[in-house]
């Protein structure tokens, strides 16, 4: 039987994407010629891919995580940035397929271009957002409702 199952929230699933929703957006759109409009389609995308990622791998991970261990606080915001440097992983894989001259073969092993990518601050942007994401996620769906302390009428 599951330890600590992180309950399903509706709310939280729906809620937990739009933390990153600005910061990604901001981040995409910067330098574009249109920069609102990229800004608002940017947002949307960002939106869509999360709300994809924490309902398809975060929940999924945190259940199947839930049979063996007790979900803390802590554990989440890991998963989260494991799964999201899982996927940058798989995104730059798929970028050294396709850098060669016409998206052709590669011209470095893909250990050197790791090595390369590993000094941008996409990886590190990319995790960051996976461990907020995470964060957001638990929180949001473990928080309790405010009682009021005036009686009911």
């Amino acid at each position: 039987m599951a330890k600590h199952i992180v309950p399903y929230s509706l709310s939280a699933l729906l809620q937990a994407p739009l933390v990153i929703l600005v910061p990604a957006a901001v981040l995409l759109a910067s330098g574009t010629r249109f920069p609102i409009l990229a800004f608002g389609m940017f947002a949307l995308m960002s939106y869509v891919f999360t709300l994809a990622a924490v309902g398809f791998l975060l929940l999924p991970a945190l259940w199947v995580v839930s049979w063996v261990a007790s979900i803390k606080t802590w554990l989440p915001p890991v998963i989260g940035g494991v799964l999201a440097s899982l996927i940058f992983g798989v995104w730059d894989y798929l970028n050294w397929c396709s850098s060669g001259v016409d998206s052709g073969p590669p011209a470095t092993t893909f250990p050197q271009w790791i090595a390369k990518s590993s000094h941008t601050p996409e990886p590190f942007v990319a995790i960051l957002f996976g461990v907020v994401t995470g964060a957001a996620y638990y929180c949001l769906a473990t928080r309790k409702p405010v009682q009021s302390k005036e009686p009911m009428p």
